[in-house]
């Protein structure tokens, strides 16, 4: 119990309530005085008006008016409890929760937590910086004079001490209570804290004002790499709390103990009720006096305070049930639900900036209860471990409570979240049982490509196990024949391969999506059928043969192919057997055949025998990619068109390029060229696309500067260090092993000499058994290559195109097949001519 009762029975003559007129309401006989129209409260409508009952009548200082909603400025975007306010019965709540969740605006950067380090983004999915931990550090300092209470006055004392505080990025003061201020200080310089250290030390006796005297202690402490944006699904930046309602304790009276007793059984069956509420009910007890008619009393507790004793009177519905006299005790509090909530808010806001706040009023409840949101994460964290629990400002006896909210939420493609809705909806009484709350949001507007799903709780183990769930239900399962994927080069284009699929998918209610990029095929569904369907997928792409040659394109040879050369070519070869990549760097015509088809597109390509074409409607609904008739169009700012599809193979291709990842914009036969922003690439592509991409752009940027940055050696980390030119040990937070950042090796207190020396036989086995397995390093990057098909032109991530006989490098893949041609006799697809033809 939060509140206290009343123990003292006051007199009678509490008045009747002001009642709303669809309930027959008698207004007050005294003159009402006019409402005070520049008090904000008067134009928010009452609530208890709202329910039918007010006790202040026209007195009251908020707006009686029927049906009136809250106004929210046309240039704002509406929040939940902005569209909830709005709402005045069960069904509006019921529509609103049906669509998806109004956010803040996508950031144009994004700062991400990924692989221990901070990864900053911006337009294009492109990297602008990579902070690691130990290139920053920070200190805490306690003991601190009671005057530094803001950031201003930290720097201030540290500067005053001579440190420099130039590349301090973070300050954060905890002050109050009869503790001293304390502030934890984050610096980009990995020498920062232990300066600091240095200098504020048992020798500083004092920093005059209030707090002469005091000692500041500065300790160094672990820098954490924590993403500080909502970009990835999962957070915890929301909050619950609740307090209880305002209460008054009431005594009935009767004559007769047996009605009593009666009463008193129907009140905690919750037979009766007052206002919906269920109070909590006293035994029976008899006063003085043989002629007493009033001798037996029932004590109500926890009787909403707006109850008057006609309230009361007409819970009881059975007439020869009702109490000869009911004597109320005073409310817990007089504060008015409105304020308490804004009074309650106001806590919220003291701790950091709020992105919105809802108040939910609920008339069967015994609890108000709120949400809000904050902009920072850790705001909502010490907002829930410094108010949980803390007195209510409008009634010191109670308690606030405040529980911290985990979110995760996904957007999934419809057709996806369709064909797997049924394995979702088979986990949510599971999740129930946890008190986690799972929404199937639907995009408010059309088209209607994307489902938002979100799941809540206060269990921080619970929600991450519901997560990982859900992330599993909407991956699907890969198609594969054993240990190898399922896959055929002609699945790139719409031929008789895809046709196939789509036939299977129609046959079997699995759904399958082929993922060009990765050269897989995901099917979504039943399980068993899933694995029932490999076995189909494996027997038609058995006797398919054929292998996928690239031809790259130069700027007169693209040029030629989006004038009709490429027409040219299909029609020679057949639509099944050639594709356009106008996405690759350079550009490129691939070919799905043997060599000799290959060498008829290259011997077309030289004639320059073109067909004249259409190019691709720029403002109608063909698609940029792939010109055909956009599937499932989506529209980019610059005004061109791409199927979903052939938009988000576009963004990940772009992070295999060999070079800096940013996402331009293909239209106009790649002339448009403009940079894509990351809230336009947030908005058209799925929750799980949107963070491979921005994943694998760091990737390829860790591979494209191994001066700076460089993966763990250990077997499945994914962690990075820097590259330092001083042999120092890292011990990786990951997998805790040391490794040097000079020579790259695990080679603990040794030298990086020593260890070469001692090395070298292992080093040389080690090479011996890649040459064995047909393993061997890009001369460029030394990064391993294997190659288990196609001809011997490999193309590393570094950029480096090779020929696989010899390890000669090229800066194109052109250079490349000339080489082998001339040097080597052909590029590698002989044998395979001879045995397939």
């Amino acid at each position: 119990m939060d509140a206290t009762a009343s123990s003292f029975k006051p007199s009678r003559g509490q008045g009747l309530p002001y009642r709303h007129p669809s309930l027959g309401a008698r207004e007050s006989t005294k003159p009402a005085p006019a409402k005070n129209n520049s008090d904000p409260r008067s134009q928010v409508p009452c609530r208890f008006f709202q329910r039918g009952y007010c006790q202040r009548g026209e007195t009251c200082l908020f707006s009686h008016v029927e049906n009136i909603i809250d106004e929210t400025p046309t240039n704002s975007t509406p929040t939940v409890g902005s569209l909830k306010a709005r709402c005045l019965n069960a069904k509006q709540v019921a529509d609103v929760e049906t669509q998806e969740p109004p956010t803040a605006s996508a950031p144009e950067k994004v700062t991400l937590a990924l692989s221990d380090a901070l990864v900053h983004f911006e337009a294009g999915a492109s990297i602008t910086k990579v902070t690691l931990a130990s290139d920053l550090s920070t200190v805490h300092i306690s003991e601190l004079p009671q005057d530094s209470t803001s950031e201003d006055s930290i720097l201030a004392l540290l500067r005053s001490h001579d440190l420099d505080t130039s590349k301090v990025i973070q300050v954060r003061v905890i002050s109050g209570g009869e503790v001293l201020p304390q502030a934890f200080i984050k610096a980009e310089d990995p020498e920062f804290a232990k300066s600091v250290g240095t200098k504020l030390g048992p020798q500083i006796a004092s920093h005059g004002g209030n707090g002469a005297g005091t000692h500041p202690i500065a300790i160094p402490i672990n820098t954490p790499v924590v993403s500080d944006s909502s970009a990835l699904r999962v957070d915890c930046k929301k909050v619950y709390c609740s307090w209880h309602k305002s209460f008054k304790t009431a005594w009935l009276n009767f004559g007769n103990g047996e009605i009593a007793t009666r009463v008193s059984k129907k009140f905690k069956d919750k037979t009766y009720t007052i206002m919906g509420q269920s109070p909590v009910c006293g035994e029976p007890s008899r006063g003085l006096g043989r002629h007493n008619l009033t001798a037996w009393t029932i004590c109500l507790t926890e009787v909403p305070s707006e109850a008057t004793e006609a309230t009361i009177t007409n819970s009881i519905r059975y007439q020869g049930d009702r109490p000869r006299n009911i004597e109320l005790g005073k409310p817990s509090y007089s504060a008015e639900v409105d304020t308490c909530s804004s009074m309650v808010q106001s806590l919220f806001t003291g701790v950091g900036p709020l992105e919105w706040w809802e108040f939910t009023p609920d008339a069967s409840g015994k609890r108000l209860r709120a949400q809000g949101r904050f902009q920072n994460e850790e705001d909502a964290r010490e907002a829930a471990q410094t108010l949980n629990n803390s007195a209510l400002p409008f009634n010191p006896p109670a308690k606030l409570t405040v529980q911290l909210v985990h979110s995760a939420k996904f957007k999934v493609s419809t057709l996806i979240y369709e064909a797997v809705q049924h394995q979702i909806k088979a986990n949510i009484r599971k999740w129930k049982e946890s008190h986690l709350r799972f929404v199937a949001y639907e995009n408010s507007t059309p088209p209607k490509w994307y489902r938002v799903l979100k799941i809540e709780g206060e269990v921080a183990a619970d929600v991450a196990e519901a997560k990982n769930t859900i992330a599993g239900i909407i991956a699907g399962q890969v198609a594969k024949d054993g240990p190898s994927v399922l896959w055929h080069p002609s699945l790139r284009g719409n031929g008789f391969l895809h046709g196939k699929l789509r036939q299977l998918q129609q046959q079997t209610g699995v759904l399958i999506i082929r993922n060009k990029t990765k050269s897989q095929l995901r099917m979504y569904g039943a399980p068993k059928r899933c694995e029932e369907l490999q076995a189909t997928i494996a027997e038609i792409l058995k006797d398919q043969k054929s292998a996928t040659l690239n031809i790259d394109l130069d700027e007169k040879s693209f040029s030629w192919a989006c004038h009709g050369g490429f027409k040219r070519i299909a029609d020679e070869l057949g639509p099944n057997k050639v594709s356009f990549d106008i996405i690759s760097q350079p550009k490129r015509i691939v070919v799905t055949g043997t060599a000799m088809d290959y060498d008829t597109a290259v011997a077309l390509m030289n004639s320059r025998e073109v067909l004249r074409i259409k190019e691709p409607d720029s403002i109608g609904q063909d698609c940029s990619v792939c010109w055909t008739e956009a599937e499932n169009p989506i529209r980019t700012k610059c005004n061109h068109v791409y199927c979903l599809d052939c938009f988000e193979n576009l963004c990940i291709s772009a992070t295999t390029n060999g070079s800096e990842v940013q996402i331009r914009c293909a239209g106009d036969s790649g002339i448009c060229n403009a940079v894509l922003g990351l809230p336009e690439l947030q908005e058209h592509l799925s929750s799980t696309a949107f963070d491979e991409l921005l994943e694998q752009s760091f990737v390829s940027y860790t591979r494209l500067h191994p001066d700076s940055l460089r993966y763990c050696p250990s077997a499945d980390c994914d962690s990075v260090y820097r590259v330092s030119t001083v042999a120092k040990m890292h011990n990786c937070p990951r997998c805790l092993s040391l490794v040097c950042t000079k020579c790259h090796a695990q080679h603990g207190l040794m030298s990086c000499a020593d260890y070469q020396d001692v090395s070298t036989g292992g080093y040389a086995a080690f090479e011996k058994l890649k040459r064995e397995i047909g393993i061997k390093d890009c001369p460029k990057c030394k990064t391993p290559l294997e190659k288990t098909e196609g001809c011997n032109h490999m193309a590393c991530r570094c950029g480096a195109h090779i020929c696989w006989v010899c390890l000669g490098t090229f800066k194109a893949s052109s250079d490349c097949y000339g080489h082998m041609k001339k040097e080597h006799g052909g590029i590698g697809l002989e044998d395979y001519q001879l045995r397939f033809g």
